[in-house]
């Protein structure tokens, strides 16, 4: 697998994994080109984001991250949260969601940022098998995630 930084030339084979997936409603109505469009911006190079995704040998797109950097000044420092790591289903277990893991854990360090951190979904097969744990995270039981749509 190639490991490179997004692109908004990635945007369509990035609706396609998204949607290949099936958890997110906001990929069932409306076509590729529409999801695709609305994607590409949220692509564009960043100081404040890292965005990568994996190619396989035939430059098809298997795995997206996203890690953005943010200041805590209680921790008079940054810190990393990966927002988004997506696997496509045919590349699960090749070792490529590591590889994305390490590449955000290294662009924290070389940041500066004193931690880096995730939110996985309790009901996901990735939190099941203990991926993340497996990756040396430790999971904050006494954390509440609050949200508020808008």
């Amino acid at each position: 697998m190639d490991i490179r930084p997004a692109t908004p030339a990635d945007a369509p084979a990035l609706a396609t994994l998204l949607h290949s997936i099936g958890w997110f409603a906001r990929f069932e109505p409306g076509s590729a080109d529409t999801h695709a469009s609305r994607i590409a911006p949220l692509l564009a190079p960043s100081t404040q984001q890292l965005q990568l995704v994996a190619c396989d040998a035939h430059h098809q797109l298997q795995a997206y991250c996203a890690v953005h950097w943010l200041p805590i000044a209680i921790l008079q420092s940054w810190e990393g949260y990966v927002s988004e790591l997506f696997i496509a289903a045919s590349a699960r277990g090749t070792g490529i969601g590591s590889q994305l893991l390490d590449q955000a854990v290294d662009a924290a360090r070389a940041r500066g940022c004193c931690r880096i951190w995730l939110i996985n979904n309790r009901d996901r097969d990735s939190y099941q098998r203990g991926f993340y744990a497996k990756q040396g995270w430790t999971e904050q039981p006494q954390a509440a995630r609050f949200v508020r749509n808008l």
